[in-house]
């Protein structure tokens, strides 16, 4: 008889530790409720079969599976585990996120079919989530260059978390859980620049000015430890000081535009806006504001689960 788990995971939102991350420094992540939803299903023949809203079907043979496409990130899950199946795969993939806008999506497709595939190969009480993030980050890395796995750690575990790499090598994190914050809000730029084409062109810059971009990383990183300390704290006002102090860091870094820093202005204009600055790696995207909801903004709530397993 074909056995089905179903699994879903939460998207994120950088709150501070852009791109200084991928160094080593430390961040801030905070996973959303917008979910993405996993259902496996054994299958006896030894394919895999993905469907998707977001994708045409599609359907391997496990012993070969091409890797590419919208789906990339879940085909490279079902690879890592396929010699450890003894049995085929079906992944019916549903989502609440808008994939144009980011928000983590990779990461949570990549969270929930992971938790899905090895549930399924190894049984659910086996699931170790430190173990899943340090298998995840190792295939989005392969998959995209670069990559810190703080997105993966919010759909992984959920709530606001403090993140920092402890080796780049062995993709090992330091994750700790944060109180959740005032409200947050959300602006989409209207266009995003892939998060692997900004980190691959920041990373090209610094091989031509190594000391002045490690400099900077070295003063995002002091920033991002402060936010840590100060929402740790629960001291929401030095919080969004620090926050507000990392845009201008983000500016100074080259992954501000017109369209951000107009939306940034737009909604630090009324007094009750706390902070707000670019979420993620920049050059488009989101733009997070903390306090009051300005105008164009969407609420967001913060998602309290990470990883579930749902009926």
């Amino acid at each position: 008889m074909n056995q089905t788990l179903r699994v879903s995971a939460p998207g994120s939102i950088m709150i501070t530790g852009e791109h200084a991350v991928v160094y080593g420094k430390p961040a801030i992540v905070c996973a959303i409720d917008q979910r993405i939803f996993v259902t496996a299903t054994t299958l006896k023949a030894r394919i895999a079969e993905v469907h998707s809203t977001i994708s045409e079907p599609l359907t391997m043979d496990l012993n070969a599976i091409h890797i590419d496409g919208p789906m990339k990130f879940v085909l490279a899950v079902v690879a890592h585990y396929a010699d450890q199946m003894a049995h085929g795969i079906r992944l019916n993939i549903t989502s609440q996120i808008n994939p144009t806008m980011g928000l983590g999506s990779s990461a949570a497709v990549t969270a929930a079919s992971l938790a899905a595939v090895h549930g399924l190969t190894h049984g659910s009480d086996q699931l170790v989530p430190t173990e899943l993030h340090q298998t995840g980050l190792g295939i989005i890395r392969h998959l995209q260059g670069r990559g810190s796995g703080a997105d993966l750690a919010a759909s992984l575990h959920g709530g606001m978390l403090a993140y920092q790499l402890l080796s780049d090598s062995e993709s090992k994190a330091e994750i700790r859980s944060l109180p959740a914050p005032p409200p947050l809000s959300l602006c989409y730029a209207g266009y995003k620049t892939p998060t692997a084409d900004v980190l691959a062109r920041i990373a090209t810059a610094r091989e031509g000015n190594k000391q002045h971009y490690d400099a900077l990383y070295k003063q995002m990183g002091v920033c991002a430890a402060a936010t840590i300390n100060a929402a740790q704290c629960t001291d929401w006002s030095l919080f969004a000081n620090h926050l507000q102090e990392y845009q201008r860091l983000m500016e100074a870094l080259g992954v501000s535009d017109n369209t951000l820093s107009h939306l940034i202005n737009q909604a630090c204009s009324h007094p009750e806006t706390m902070a707000a600055k670019i979420s993620g790696s920049g050059l488009g995207d989101c733009v997070v504001a903390l306090g009051h909801v300005p105008t164009g903004f969407t609420a967001v709530t913060v998602a309290s689960d990470g990883l579930r397993f749902d009926e």
